[in-house]
């Protein structure tokens, strides 16, 4: 249901029982006042019965339904007096005072009394009270349903007018484009509508900036790609062209090479796409970063070994450091990391991994003997496709765009720092200081 909707039938229904409320209550007390006038007037009239009873000697036949009554008389032996001609005939039921009665399935009001020997009994029916006061109320309550329709009007107009800046917000929003998203004039708007607006201008950034570094990773994907399938396509050339078995069998090798970085470039592209997107509570686990680094070196030690490297794990703690993070995610930041370190580390290298707490907070380290990267570079490393000049190792400069990425989603920092003796890279994870 609708805002519109839910103030409208909200205020008209309050409205409407309100009024009838008000015309129920005012109904019972103008009914208690004709009951009180008419007992009053049934006493008076009583009162002011003559004294001698003779034909044709009665008051006049009431001529306005408030005025309807019946008034008897009788006499010291019980016998009726003529009073009023053309009344209904009650019976005698010699009361000394107010009471009501049915008789033949109409309700009564009686007032009785016996003076100087003669009893007198005024009635009058309780049909001729509830309309009088049925008039009485609908003449005070006219201007009640008059004021009624007219705040009914009033409500109308007031929420229309209340809801219009909303309605032209919604107008605002649903029609723009995709490529539109210049932010709203929420200072222009209505109090309760500024944090709408802010909220709405906030997600437009966002979305902005999705759709930027989307048309950026497509665009540098693309031309990524372009230069490994144009030399995968020379490179297939060169071999269909070979002169000798021992050209061809070079020229295939090299053909594996690149399929191989054009492989690993693919690979990189998925894991970047999907690592981009944020972690949901569902994903996050309790993780030992002591296994996880246990895990990671068995994965390596096959690539280690095959250039020498010193792979393992430095300075264990006695408890296990624990974080709550997504497992799958971790150990591609962690292969990345490693990756990275083997490939850069030269042969007989060193490789440390190590998982501690600093300050309360769990850390992920990865630091290599290698040469290094300048500080300059540093800032650019987590850029994509960023690589240094004068690396001889093949890459495609993804790993570290896609290890950000992981701790972003994590909450987690990155610090670069120069390895022991000033030599090679150390790279640090802190992750959130656990609750």
């Amino acid at each position: 249901m609708t805002i519109r909707r839910q103030l409208l039938l909200g205020l008209l229904a309050a409205t409407l029982l309100c009024v009838l409320g008000a015309g129920i209550s005012l109904f019972r007390s103008l009914l208690e006042e004709a009951n009180e006038l008419a007992d009053l007037q049934l006493r008076q009239l009583a009162l002011a019965l003559p004294d001698e009873f003779e034909p044709q000697s009665g008051s006049p036949v009431a001529q306005e339904p408030e005025e309807a009554f019946v008034l008897q008389a009788w006499d010291e032996d019980g016998q009726p007096l003529p009073v009023l001609p053309d009344q209904p005939v009650l019976p005698r039921y010699a009361l000394a005072g107010f009471a009501d009665v049915t008789l033949r399935g109409e309700d009564w009001r009686l007032y009785g009394e016996t003076r100087r020997g003669r009893y007198v009994q005024v009635a009058q029916a309780q049909a001729v009270r509830d309309q009088l006061a049925w008039k009485m109320t609908m003449r005070a309550g006219a201007p009640l349903l008059v004021f009624a329709l007219i705040l009914a009007l009033l409500i109308v107009a007031v929420v229309g007018r209340a809801l219009a800046p909303l309605h032209r917000l919604a107008e605002s929003v649903a029609g723009r484009s995709p490529d539109a998203l210049t932010p709203l004039e929420a200072q222009q708007m209505p109090p309760e509508l500024r944090p709408v607006a802010l909220a709405l201008n906030g997600l437009m950034r966002q979305f902005e900036a999705a759709l930027t570094a989307q048309r950026t990773f497509v665009a540098d994907a693309a031309h990524e790609l372009r230069s490994p399938l144009t030399a995968l396509k020379l490179q297939l050339q060169v071999a269909e062209r070979a002169g000798s078995e021992e050209e061809r069998r070079v020229a295939l090798a090299r053909l594996h090479e690149r399929l191989d970085r054009s492989t690993h470039l693919v690979r990189q592209l998925l894991s970047l796409a999907r690592h981009e997107t944020a972690l949901t509570a569902s994903q996050l686990q309790t993780v030992d970063l002591g296994q996880l680094l246990e895990a990671a070196v068995a994965d390596h030690s096959a690539l280690a070994d095959s250039r020498a490297i010193d792979l393992g794990v430095v300075e264990t703690l006695p408890a296990p450091v624990l974080v709550q993070a997504d497992p799958d995610g971790l150990q591609v930041l962690l292969n990345n990391l490693i990756d990275n370190a083997l490939r850069y580390t030269q042969q007989g290298g060193r490789v440390d991994l190590q998982a501690a707490l600093e300050d309360g907070r769990p850390l992920l380290r990865v630091s290599d003997n290698g040469p290094g990267v300048p500080q300059q570079h540093h800032a650019r490393l987590f850029d994509r496709f960023f690589r240094p000049d004068g690396n001889d190792a093949w890459g495609c400069g993804l790993g570290l765009s896609i290890v950000r990425h992981i701790a972003e989603h994590h909450r987690a920092d990155i610090a670069l720092a120069d390895g022991a003796a000033g030599r090679g890279l150390q790279v640090t994870v802190r992750f959130p200081q656990p609750a």
